[in-house]
C-alpha cells in the first residue's frame, strides 16, 4: 500500500460527514476492525467522537481533556453516527457531550473539555526517560517481514503475519524493546509492566492541530491494555491463555501542541491487574523530550487455563 493511500487513509478515517447541527455520521466503509477484534478500532471511534466535539467549538478552543466509555463492540460494515451535546461555553472553556450510535443504541460516550489557550507562570513536567532515538530501532513492519523469511516460522504463523502487514495502519510504530524471535513473541517471558513505542503518523498531515489531536487520540489505543498483560507473560498461545482483551474507558489529557506526523514515545505502565480488568497509564513525550500527552485505559483482560477452553490438561500448549 503506497504513503499517500495510507495518508488518505487516515484522513477518511477520521472525516466525518455533517447530518445537521450537532449530527455527524463516519464515511461508509471506512471503519476499521483489527484481525481477531471484537469490533472496530477504538482509537478510531475516540478519534472521530473527538472530532465531531471539535466541529461545534470556536476554532481558537483546543481540547484539553476527554473521558470516554466503551459500551458495546462498533460494526465496521454500516458508519457511526456522532451525537454532540454543547453542555457549556464559557470565556475560557467549553464542555461537550458525544455519544456514538449504530442500530439505534449507543456504542460509546465521551465527555471533552475545550480551553481558550493562555499564557502559564507555573510549568514543570514529568522528564521523558533515556531511551534510543526512533532512527536507532526497527519497526514493526521490518520485524514481521524479517520472521517472516525466518525459516523457523511455520506457514500458519507467516500467513498471519502477512495478514498483519495488510492492516490498513497508517502509523509507524518502532518499540524501543522488540521481541527478539516469533517465539518470543508468542511465549514471552514475565517482565515489569511496562512498555515503550515510538509511533507517529506517516506522511505529511494539514497543519491543524485539532486533527493532529485526534490522530493522537486515534493513535493512543494501540499498546496501552496490553501492557497489563507483560508481568504475566499471557498471550493467545500460552497456558493459561488470553480469551479476552478490550478496552473499557480511556482518558486523555493534552499539555501541549505536537504534530502526529513526528515521532512520539508512548511511555506506558501498568499498575493493577485484578477482577478481570488491568489499569494502565501513559505519558506520551515529543522527540525533544516535551510531554505532550497523559493517557489513562481500563480494559478487560481475562485468561483461562487451556483444560477450561479445548479440553486438554493443564500441560497442554496450543502451537502456532
Amino acid at each position: 500500500m503506497s504513503l499517500r493511500t495510507l495518508i488518505e487513509q487516515l484522513l477518511s478515517a477520521l472525516h466525518l460527514q455533517p447530518v445537521e447541527d450537532n449530527l455527524f455520521h463516519s464515511l461508509p466503509g471506512q471503519l476499521w476492525k483489527p484481525i481477531n477484534a471484537r469490533g472496530v478500532f477504538g482509537g478510531q471511534i475516540i478519534g472521530l467522537a473527538l472530532s465531531a466535539a471539535t466541529k461545534t467549538v470556536k476554532p481558537e478552543f483546543s481540547v484539553h481533556s476527554l473521558h470516554c466509555y466503551f459500551l458495546l463492540p462498533g460494526d465496521e460494515s454500516i458508519p457511526i453516527l456522532y451525537t454532540v451535546k454543547r453542555i457549556r461555553d464559557g470565556r475560557a472553556f467549553a464542555t461537550r457531550s458525544v455519544v456514538a450510535i449504530q442500530k439505534g443504541k449507543a456504542i460509546f460516550t465521551l465527555t471533552c473539555s475545550f480551553q481558550l489557550p493562555e499564557p502559564a507562570i507555573l510549568n514543570h513536567q514529568f522528564p521523558m526517560p533515556s531511551v534510543p532515538m526512533p532512527e536507532e530501532l526497527e519497526s514493526n513492519s521490518e520485524v514481521f517481514r524479517k520472521w517472516i523469511d525466518d525459516p523457523a516460522t511455520n506457514s500458519k504463523a507467516a500467513n498471519y503475519l502477512i495478514l498483519r502487514l495488510q492492516e490498513p495502519i497508517p502509523i509507524e510504530f518502532k518499540p524501543v524493546k522488540s521481541p527478539k524471535t516469533l517465539k518470543d513473541a508468542v511465549k514471552p517471558e514475565k517482565s515489569e509492566p511496562r512498555q515503550r513505542v515510538w509511533m507517529k503518523a506517516l506522511g505529511h498531515l494539514p497543519d491543524n492541530l485539532a486533527f493532529h489531536q485526534c490522530v493522537a487520540a486515534y493513535t493512543s489505543d494501540h499498546y496501552l491494555v496490553n501492557t497489563a498483560l507483560l508481568p504475566h507473560g499471557v498471550t493467545a498461545f500460552t497456558n493459561p491463555r488470553l480469551s479476552m482483551i478490550a478496552s473499557l474507558d480511556h482518558s486523555i489529557w493534552f499539555h501541549a501542541p505536537f504534530r502526529a506526523d513526528d515521532w512520539l514515545l508512548y511511555d506506558m505502565e501498568s499498575t493493577r491487574t485484578n477482577a478481570g480488568r488491568g489499569l494502565c497509564f501513559s505519558r506520551v513525550y515529543t522527540r525533544d523530550g516535551t510531554l505532550v500527552m497523559s493517557c489513562a485505559q481500563e480494559g478487560v483482560v481475562r485468561a483461562k487455563w487451556i483444560d477450561e477452553v479445548e479440553g486438554k490438561g493443564k500441560s497442554g500448549e496450543s502451537k502456532l
